[in-house]
């Protein structure tokens, strides 16, 4: 899920500051060909009842935390929801997480508050004079520009969503519900692939939780969040079919 220690696709995540980014626009245009490659992507719970009707939703052993994701690809380096030409497959959910991108928040150095920053990498940033039809990071007069200031409290939201996934994922792992889930899928040419490092939640274990522990995760909506889990599995034939549609010999 990182490289280098950076979140997934954030290259250079940098401090948006009015003195060195006053000029920079974000192009218009949708490109989601950082995402690619990516064969899952961080969910919220918050986001388990649209995710759920075409991903996969697992988790990953994390530090502290197991975190949820949506698989999106069956192999390492293949996101099956990304076109070539960077377009995600009409009418299915796009994560959060994705659509935020090239923003973020980060954190000061003291910890006492996060700042909206931006991936450097990012090729859709740009000086204005350099982009074709792009929006401007900061008004002129230094406050949050057309780019930039809806991107705030999405952020913030994103943020909010996290930490409450944050709660889950400590839930799950107290009372001992994620086990190691392994996926032998086998293709229409034959070939075989196996996906490694998920976990799941045993249904058994989560059936037989004390009565007390039910109604305190159905107050906090995990109970919900674990059956569209559960029921999630269902989309791995979506995978397949569309790893199908995509095999070369398909295409030819």
């Amino acid at each position: 899920m990182k490289n280098n220690g950076l979140p997934l696709f954030y290259s250079a995540p940098q401090v948006l500051r009015f003195e060195d980014h006053k000029d920079l626009v974000l192009e218009r245009k949708q490109d989601f060909s950082f995402a690619a490659k990516a064969n899952a992507v961080p969910l919220s719970p918050a986001e388990f009842v649209p995710a759920s009707r075409h991903y996969p939703i697992v988790f990953v052993k994390g530090d502290p935390l197991p975190a949820a994701v949506a698989v999106t690809g069956l192999k390492g380096g293949q996101n099956l929801f990304v076109s070539a030409d960077g377009k995600w497959k009409e009418g299915a959910y796009i994560p959060a997480y994705v659509r935020r991108y090239p923003f973020i928040l980060i954190q000061s150095e003291d910890k006492s508050q996060t700042v909206l920053g931006f991936d450097e990498g990012c090729d859709r940033i740009k000086p204005a004079d350099e982009a074709e039809n792009g929006t401007a990071l900061f008004a002129e007069d230094g406050k949050a520009g057309e780019a930039t200031a809806p991107m705030m409290e999405f952020c913030n939201s994103f943020h909010q969503a996290s930490l409450r996934g944050n709660d889950f994922a400590k839930a799950l792992k107290e009372q001992d519900l994620l086990v190691d889930k392994q996926v032998n899928m086998s293709f229409a040419n034959k070939s075989h692939y196996r996906l490694d490092g998920l976990l799941v939640v045993d249904e058994e274990r989560f059936r037989n939780l004390p009565q007390d522990v039910l109604i305190d995760w159905h107050k906090n909506g995990f109970n919900d969040a674990v059956v569209l889990h559960l029921a999630s599995t269902q989309n791995w034939q979506v995978l397949l079919d569309l790893n199908e549609k995509a095999s070369p010999a398909k295409a030819a």
